[in-house]
């Protein structure tokens, strides 16, 4: 009997513990992981054509992988509006609801999931360049939980395209952002290529959608041949500001986003950020297919459109040359 009594507080403790777990497996239902059911988040750092593409493309390409939303995978779509307060507690909010994989949109994103996520992993595509934005050394070297697309812009297709469409063309304009790493990085990229094919680049800096009309001004009055917008978030959204200045001063606009040709950019060399989205879930599949996140590189979006405006180019009395009218894959804007 004596045995018995001593190992009696023993049995009593695992009794109680049998009973507290059977009780807070009732009370809670299982995890979307435990159902099978991937538990995505996708955060983006303000609305932008740019991120609203992504976001489009990371759809389908989880579509095309025969899945259902609701059924195979739950996506929760989180936007900060361009507050960085607000989009870092979305990324501890991100860290804390511990998600199979996060999806991310913009360099300011990828920076705040960087310091804050070190084991869930995470995808990102409108990104120019991740090595500056801190992933990782290269391309193939970088953090072990990191991978995505690249965006960046193709500044030195655009400086040839310049260069046959105006062949007089010798300063080019830009706003850029000084607080966005990627801003300053297609600067100077424009800026590189741009010289190689003897244009030199003015700049004028913005720091907020409230900026962009006077920064614009002060840009025209720079007297540059054409203007050729550089991608940042903060320009991005407020192109058909940078185009009605243009307009007004009768200076050339080109562009790097699919739908500034539609608000009145001559000419387009855009990387399809659809295609971005489509690309990301790619990498991601190879994550969920088992194959390690370090072992992933980062990769270039794989499609860039050229889209013109001839009645933007009738307006500023440009003559595009036939080789790019009749080109068959150049996509052409009423």
């Amino acid at each position: 009997m004596k045995p018995f009594l001593k190992i009696l507080p023993k049995l009593l403790f695992l009794v109680a513990a049998v009973v507290l777990i059977l009780f807070i497996t009732k009370k809670n239902p299982p995890s979307e992981n435990e159902t099978g059911k991937k538990n995505l988040i996708l955060i983006q750092y303000n609305d932008s054509p740019l991120s609203e593409l992504s976001e489009a493309g990371i759809r389908k390409g989880l579509t095309d992988l025969g899945w259902t939303e609701g059924k195979e995978y739950g996506l929760r779509v989180q936007n900060a509006q361009g507050d960085i307060a607000t989009l870092n507690m979305m990324v501890d909010g991100a860290w804390n609801d511990r998600p199979d994989l996060i999806f991310v949109t913009s360099t300011p994103t990828l920076q705040a999931t960087l310091k804050k996520i070190k084991d869930i992993p995470v995808v990102f595509s409108v990104v120019a360049d991740p090595v500056v934005a801190g992933a990782g050394n290269s391309f193939t070297d970088h953090l072990p939980n990191i991978t995505g697309i690249s965006t960046l812009g193709d500044y030195q297709g655009m400086s040839r395209w310049l260069k046959r469409i105006m062949p007089q063309v010798k300063t080019i304009g830009t706003l850029y952002s000084p607080g966005e790493a990627n801003s300053v990085k297609n600067m100077n990229d424009l800026k590189m290529y741009a010289e190689q094919e003897g244009i030199r680049l003015l700049t004028v800096p913005v720091n907020s959608s409230a900026e962009v009309i006077d920064a614009s001004r002060a840009l025209m009055t720079q007297h540059p041949d054409a203007i050729c917008q550089i991608i940042d978030n903060l320009t991005s959204s407020a192109f058909a500001a940078i185009a009605k200045i243009s307009k007004e001063y009768r200076i050339p606009l080109f562009g790097f986003v699919s739908d500034q040709a539609e608000k009145g950019a001559i000419l387009v060399v855009s990387r399809n950020y659809e295609q971005a989205g489509l690309d990301a879930v790619q990498l991601a599949r190879k994550i969920w297919e088992g194959t390690p996140t370090a072992e992933i590189p980062f990769e270039f979006v794989s499609r860039t459109d050229i889209y013109i405006n001839p009645s933007a180019a009738a307006f500023y009395g440009i003559t595009l040359p036939d080789t790019l009218l009749n080109h068959p894959d150049v996509i052409k804007v009423p």
